[in-house]
């Protein structure tokens, strides 16, 4: 409240108003702020400072408790608020009396300031006409506009994963030991350089042969002997050259099961013993495939050498299954002494628990493959003379007249022998694709290229 020069309220106060200022009554809406004053005719013997005290301590009384009871909000609310109006009360009000400094008259302002989220400045007016002077009440709410919102970029994953402080931390880490690791396996490759290149060498050759052999196969009686001879001896070679320029190590014993070592092995010492080994088995077991591609068609005719293909591979899987056991319990029984001897005993259990597994799926392999060996399967029937006429006098596979015709389940009538060669690698038929043969896995030629490590 504005002072005059001698310390106490304006001097015409009393004279001009003639009245003090009552309690808000009723709402009244203008420029979004309802408020009504009403005057109440008091003596003019009372004390004009006394007065405008007693009057602003009962305007105060009253804000508080409309916005104690939750009226404040609708009182302020106006058509102006577009129906939102002034949602909370974040600060009691707190009326400030002052001068007006635009109106020459006298007059009075209560400035209540309001902190409320989303509300911006609401002042209202309203005149006395009983004294002339005017009562200017305004309230100021705080202005809570999120910045945030409108700087809001969206982040995909990446650049999140990005700015993470734990990403940040583990690709420096991984920055700082990447040279060192590539240092160590330059170290590695060049120490075991020898034994990389072998296996690298006996890998291709394993696969080029396999390529060859299926392709030839395919071509039964056209076959090339040159170039199964050829395959032949690159595979010899292979192997006696292996077993010559590493025959201090004795690598041959293992393919017998006999442990060409007296002591404890180390894990590459293991790795290399037993890999050399199986790839030693698969060129062997390519090398009678071979053999058998080469026999005449009288000495096991091009529909049956299905049945030998399967059972050569179903024998040399069995075989390749076998041979790491004894130096994989050699190796894990002989890397303790003394007390842990024991620690020595569970691992070669388990591992043989685990072994037993892949060595019962061979077994079965080996013994179907051996029952089919053995049986004479008759794809189907001969057909009549009415049957061969109705079916065109052609075999649908090789075009050429029909050479010891079947007649299938499915009612399809083809050469034995093409018809054999086709269900070496598939189940169905030709034209209909119904299902007539098991499955025709290795029975044309081919050779598992998997390394048996364990």
């Amino acid at each position: 409240m504005a002072q005059s020069g001698d310390g106490r309220g304006p001097p015409n106060i009393s004279s001009r108003f003639g009245v003090p200022f009552a309690m808000f009554g009723h709402r009244q809406a203008h420029h979004g702020l309802l408020m009504t004053h009403s005057v109440t005719p008091l003596g003019a013997t009372t004390s004009t400072p006394r007065l405008i005290r007693e009057n602003l301590r009962s305007v105060y009384a009253e804000l508080t408790r409309t916005a104690q009871e939750g009226g404040l909000s609708s009182w302020l609310h106006g058509p102006g608020d577009n129906g939102e109006g002034v949602s909370a009360i974040q600060q009691r009000p707190q009326p400030v009396v002052q001068n007006d400094p635009t109106n020459s008259t006298d007059s009075i302002a209560i400035s209540i300031d309001v902190g409320a989220p989303n509300a911006s400045h609401i002042g209202s007016e309203q005149n006395i006409p009983e004294t002339g002077g005017h009562v200017h009440t305004h309230i100021n709410s705080g202005n809570n506009n999120n910045n945030n919102n409108n700087n809001n970029i969206d982040e995909g994953p990446a650049e999140i994963l990005r700015q993470s402080p734990e990403t940040r931390e583990f690709l420096s880490i991984l920055q700082k030991y990447i040279p060192f690791v590539l240092i160590l396996c330059a170290k590695g490759l060049y120490d075991h350089r020898a034994g990389i290149l072998i296996f690298l060498a006996l890998s291709i050759t394993a696969c080029y042969s396999n390529t060859v052999l299926r392709r030839e196969i395919g071509k039964q009686s056209r076959r090339s002997l040159g170039t199964l001879g050829l395959v032949v001896t690159n595979l010899l070679v292979c192997i006696l050259g292996l077993y010559y320029f590493f025959e201090d190590q004795k690598l041959y014993l293992s393919l017998v099961f006999i442990p060409p070592y007296s002591q404890p092995l180390s894990m590459w010492d293991l790795l290399w013993i037993v890999g050399i080994t199986d790839f030693v088995l698969k060129l062997a077991t390519i090398i009678f495939k071979v053999l058998i591609a080469a026999l005449p068609a009288f000495a096991v005719p091009y529909q049956r050498r299905g049945k030998y293909y399967l059972f050569v591979e179903a024998t040399s899987q069995l075989y390749r299954c076998l041979a790491p056991i004894q130096p994989w319990l050699y190796y894990l029984l002989e890397s303790y002494q003394g007390p842990e001897k024991v620690v020595g005993v569970f691992l070669s259990a388990a591992y043989m628990v685990s072994k037993g597994t892949d060595l019962m799926v061979k077994v079965r392999l080996w013994r179907a493959a051996f029952w089919k060996l053995l049986q004479n399967v008759n794809l189907g029937m001969s057909p009549s003379k009415e049957q061969l006429q109705s079916a065109g006098g052609q075999c649908p596979i090789c075009h050429d007249n029909y050479a010891e015709p079947v007649l299938l389940q499915c009612r399809h009538i083809f050469c034995e022998a093409c018809v054999s060669t086709w269900f070496d690698r598939e189940q169905t038929c030709p034209l209909c694709r119904a299902r007539v043969v098991d499955d025709p896995a290795w029975r044309d030629g081919s050779t598992a290229l998997f390394v048996q490590l364990y």
